[in-house]
């Protein structure tokens, strides 16, 4: 039985290609069995212990059910229902079914045992790490044994065995490769639990690891807490969210009534809900909250778990801070560096981390007696061949990333780099396509990563509100194999998974990606494959690249240098979960990543419905014809605001046949020219009027004051009040809810601001507009049209759903409203029969004489089956309620049609 090797060169640094490394982070069990034999042979005990809590980690997850649809219906009523008695029922229902489905799995005996011998062997081994010493040949026996099961030769393996447990995917942890955790931070949390919790020697304790981490960390306590006197140790791990233990019933009832403690442990916590969801469980399965305990470490405060005892490693005693003290980084460096000992002197920075489960990073500067100075870089990079993996990867990739001289104990030493810079389109897309060819990979295996953090789980997420109520159902049928389709790669490597600002730097033309090993490898990054997650990186980082324009060029670039193509939908999904993953919550920050996300969806938009249209011409055409956004172009359902398949047929046909489109809209100026650009727009009006955008002109304000009074107001009124931080000439305002909705203000509050600023309030369900005096909607067109050319021209047609539309549509010879527009409008305009996007269609029917798409000259190109996919998905809302039924027959034909196409997402 022979290991497989590492990728790339098998030469490198010094520390570098001591053992096997799964060329893949999600590696198989059955694949890790022949890693964990290697590992064995060269007495590597820290890497067979980290291969083998990695294979108990897959395994234990495929034996808990994970992978059947029960167990993932569960999941998503847990997530995304309403916390009602009848959802908790019924999630608990489908957790009973997902137990009883892996009971009857085939070879599940087998699979039980072999699992336990498992679990025995990684505490023995877990045991060799804390206390190094020589193999004990017992050990290193059971160690073949179980992993020629799985990868020996042909007359050892367990066909029983392989079928059932061979392909489960292990999902690389957070500790001992993101978060910088060391062995000995369980022996200290041991001996914190002794002196707070002195227990007789006796006493039964179970060590409860919550995975994936848990897989890691519980065999370790255990092995701690036995190496300090402890006789009766017990453990196991658990999933939140799933039964403690099941199948062990027994042994927990003798527990309990033995008198035992529990201790849970897992990775640093941000919420420690987690953490609280499995120390509730154990009690509700007979434990008294005094016998349960929390160990972890912290990166700042211990979190709040109630009723139960958290003793914590605070970040100041981890172990890794004696291992980056000056003294002891001038020794690696002295050792380590070719050289390095004969400086007669060394600077040492001080350590820093730029994050939350981001390593530690100081910089070293080397003084020679004959030369200039010599600057390095040390960072932690994880143990064993979790650190590794970052100078392998280094050595396949020269030139493309820094010179990496040494990995030991977890520290990296590399040369340093000049200040992060952005780097251009051309070199990232270079970098993407050089990556993909040296660390490609031979499948992608994120479709199994069910509930462990996937690209297309998390898109699958994003468009869950969608489905109302039904989301629990219809999401996992509906919305993921969408998402799965569109992320799958046609040929997948190891990503690079963190392309955002900040991580490149260049001199002299050569370009370096600096972070280049943990995005891929993470529990903290989502898990894909696909070269379109890290080009999305780049595209969706406002930072990132030299010009904002170079956004696209960069995908263009890769397509060039692969001809490979990625399609406008598997674009845009992929910049939708950037998105989503990459910016916080912070007004701000919200504000952006709802424009960035609404960007993404009119790229893909105009790219399937606009993108084979000449550029629209000067003049006005056949007409002018004025749109509202949001409830006419626009909804805004995803936590965006998204246009839809019928609102771009609308637009579509508009300027097929000659019309000139033109926005007017309560939102922003930066928005509106978001969507003037994306859609070849002659321009528009912002901020109900306030201000005309032309493109390639400076902006026209006509409104004589901006917001400046509203947005200081509202910040002494309430703490919950949020202010948009895009708007500037009118000022648009919303409250926090504390379930984290926003909604508009109360009349009480609304008018009390509007009088004491002098500005008229605009009431939305999201949000309340205040306006400076004389602005409207029909004043900023009439503007618009005078410095378009067109003084005193008469919109032939104007659609729009709200008051603020009012005068606009009674001015326009066509004014159409679509079915949810209030009362005032009907008198003044063409009500439609439905709402949104499809009553905005039904008003461009009336003036064209035929429906969007319905003659030969707007009829649109044919969708590819992964863009009809993501059309049909995006039509849900566009009818409202009444239209949902047909659209939902319609999503599930697409996906059929998706399913069946063969071409694996490339839509």
């Amino acid at each position: 039985m022979t290991p497989r090797p590492p990728p790339g060169p098998a030469a490198g640094p010094a520390g570098v290609g001591r053992g096997p490394l799964a060329a893949d982070p999600h590696a198989t069990v059955a694949e890790l069995a022949g890693c964990l034999a290697g590992a064995a042979r060269d007495g590597e005990a820290l890497d067979a212990f980290l291969y083998a809590a990695g294979m108990l980690q897959a395994a234990e997850d495929r034996l808990a059910g994970s992978w059947t649809v029960p167990r993932r219906l569960a999941r998503h009523l847990q997530d995304g229902a309403a916390p009602t008695a009848g959802g908790r029922a019924g999630a608990a229902a489908l957790e009973r079914a997902a137990a009883a489905l892996a009971g009857r799995a085939p070879a599940l005996g087998t699979a039980v045992r072999w699992v336990r011998v498992l679990a025995g062997a990684t505490d023995d081994l877990a045991a060799l790490v804390l206390r190094p010493a020589p193999f004990p040949s017992a050990l290193y026996r059971r160690l073949e044994r179980l992993a020629g099961q799985l990868d020996g030769r042909p007359q050892e393996r367990s066909a029983g065995l392989l079928r059932v447990l061979g392909s489960a995917v292990r999902r690389p942890p957070s500790c001992f490769c993101g978060f910088d955790q060391y062995p000995g931070d369980l022996v200290e949390l041991a001996r914190r639990f002794d002196a707070v919790r002195p227990l007789p020697a006796d006493l039964p304790l179970l060590v409860v690891g919550v995975r994936t981490s848990g897989s890691y960390l519980g065999p370790l306590l255990a092995a701690a807490l036995r190496q300090a006197g402890h006789r009766a140790v017990a453990g196991g791990t658990v999933r939140p969210g799933q039964a403690v233990l099941a199948g062990r019933e027994r042994e927990l009832a003798w527990l309990v009534a033995a008198g035992g403690q529990v201790l849970v442990v897992d990775d640093p916590p941000v919420t420690g809900r987690s953490l609280l969801e499995v120390a509730t469980g154990l009690c509700a399965g007979g434990f008294a909250a005094d016998a349960v305990s929390v160990l972890v470490a912290v990166e700042r405060e211990p979190p709040d778990l109630g009723p139960f005892r958290v003793v914590a490693l605070p970040g100041s005693d981890w172990r890794v801070r004696e291992l980056v003290s000056p003294t002891a980084v001038e020794a690696l460096v002295r050792r380590s560096v070719p050289g390095a000992a004969a400086w007669p002197r060394l600077e040492v920075g001080p350590a820093v981390s730029p994050g939350r489960g981001l390593h530690l990073s100081l910089p070293v500067t080397g003084h020679p007696a004959d030369g200039p100075p010599v600057p390095l870089r040390v960072e932690t990079v994880g143990l064993g061949h979790l650190g590794r993996r970052a100078a392998e990867y280094a050595a396949a990739l020269p030139g493309l990333v820094p010179e990496v001289l040494a990995v030991e104990g977890g520290l990296m030493v590399r040369r340093e780099q000049p200040g992060a810079a952005p780097v251009p389109a051309g070199a990232a897309a270079r970098y993407v396509a050089a990556r993909q060819r040296a660390l490609a990979l031979g499948a992608d295996r994120t479709a199994r990563l069910v509930g462990r953090g996937p690209v297309w789980e998390e898109a699958g997420r994003l468009f869950a509100p969608l489905f109302g109520r039904w989301a629990a159902v219809l999401r996992p049928l509906l919305a993921d194999p969408v998402a799965r389709g569109l992320t799958r790669a046609a040929r997948p490597y190891v990503v690079d998974g963190r392309t955002s600002a900040g991580r490149w730097t260049g001199r002299d033309g050569r370009w370096v990606k600096t972070d280049w090993a943990e995005g891929a490898f993470s529990h903290l990054d989502l898990a894909s494959c696909d070269p379109a997650w890290d080009l999305a990186g780049l595209a969706v980082s406002p930072t990132a690249l030299g010009r904002p324009g170079e956004a696209a060029e960069v995908r263009a670039g890769y397509e060039r240098l692969t001809g490979e193509r990625i399609g406008a939908a598997r674009w845009c999904l992929a910049q939708l979960v950037q998105v989503r993953h990459g910016l916080g919550d912070r007004p701000l920050e919200r504000a952006e990543r709802r424009r960035a996300s609404a960007r993404a969806v009119q790229g893909f938009l105009a790219e399937e419905y606009l993108g084979d249209l000449p550029a629209p011409g000067d003049g006005p055409g056949a007409g002018w014809c004025v749109l509202d956004l949001d409830g006419v172009v626009e909804t805004d359902p995803l936590g965006f605001p998204a246009g839809s398949p019928l609102g771009m047929l609308a637009l579509r046909a508009l300027r097929v046949h000659g019309f000139r489109p033109l926005p007017a809209t309560g939102r922003s100026l930066p928005e509106l020219q978001d969507r003037c650009r994306a859609y070849g727009l002659a321009g528009g009006v912002a901020e109900y009027g306030a201000v005309v955008h032309l493109p390639g002109r400076a902006p026209l304000p006509l409104a004589d004051r901006d917001g400046d009074g509203v947005r200081a107001l509202a910040a002494r009124t309430s703490a919950d009040l949020e202010v948009d931080p895009l708007a500037r000439w009118t000022a648009r305002v919303s409250r926090r809810q504390p379930d984290g909705r926003r909604t508009g203000l109360d009349g009480r509050t609304a008018g009390r601001i509007a009088a004491a600023t002098g500005t008229r309030a605009v009431r939305g369900e999201q949000q309340t507009d205040f306006l400076p005096p004389g602005v409207g909607k029909a004043a900023g067109v009439r503007a618009l049209l005078a410095e378009l050319g067109d003084p005193g021209a008469v919109p032939v047609f104007a659609a729009g759903d709200g008051p603020a539309d009012l005068e606009l549509l009674r001015w326009a010879r066509l004014g159409t409203a679509p079915a949810h527009a209030p009362a005032e409008l009907r008198s003044v305009a063409r009500v439609s029969a439905s709402a949104y996007q499809a009553g905005l269609a039904e008003g461009v029917a009336a003036l064209l004489g035929h429906r969007p798409g319905g003659c030969p000259r707007c009829r649109p190109p044919r969708p590819a089956p992964g863009s009809r996919a993501l059309l049909a998905l995006l039509a849900l809302p566009e009818a409202g309620r009444a239209g949902m039924p047909a659209r939902l027959a319609e999503l599930s034909l697409a996906v059929g049609g998706l399913a069946l196409s063969g071409e694996r997402g490339r839509g």
